[in-house]
């Protein structure tokens, strides 16, 4: 699979009195969001790294939304688990910021994970057959 490091945002943590950015990447069949989370008054308080993995098989959807108001992954799994982590995460949907600059390896991220999900899925039909 093809390697990824895509520059993320997370929606405004604490009702906007912090930010979370970090990268996006794909290793050994999981998604891997690393971040950190600073105060968005002075940038001065800032959080360790975080790392939160999710498994494709744990992923539900994956897509890519543009519109006026930015370019955004959308993420939905089956583990609430999963994504407790992350700030602002909605239920079992997190919602990542991509910079316009970033928008073909978004596109292209998306596709990759689909396409292996797709392959595990159908690897798996044929070995129940």
């Amino acid at each position: 699979m093809q390697s990824f490091s895509i520059p993320i945002k997370l929606s405004d943590s604490f009702e906007g009195l912090a930010e979370s950015k970090g990268l996006l990447s794909i290793k050994e069949e999981q998604i891997y969001i690393q971040y950190q989370t600073k105060d968005a008054i002075l940038g001065m308080v800032k959080s360790g790294l975080l790392e939160v993995k999710i498994p494709f098989s744990n992923i539900v959807e994956l897509s890519y939304k543009k519109s006026l108001f930015g370019n955004k992954l959308v993420l939905k799994v089956d583990d609430l688990k999963m994504v407790e982590k992350l700030p602002n995460s909605d239920n079992n949907e997190v919602v990542l910021s991509i910079a316009r600059k970033d928008i073909d390896d978004a596109i292209d991220f998306v596709r990759a994970v689909k396409m292996d999900m797709s392959e595990k899925e159908y690897e798996q039909a044929l070995k129940e057959a």
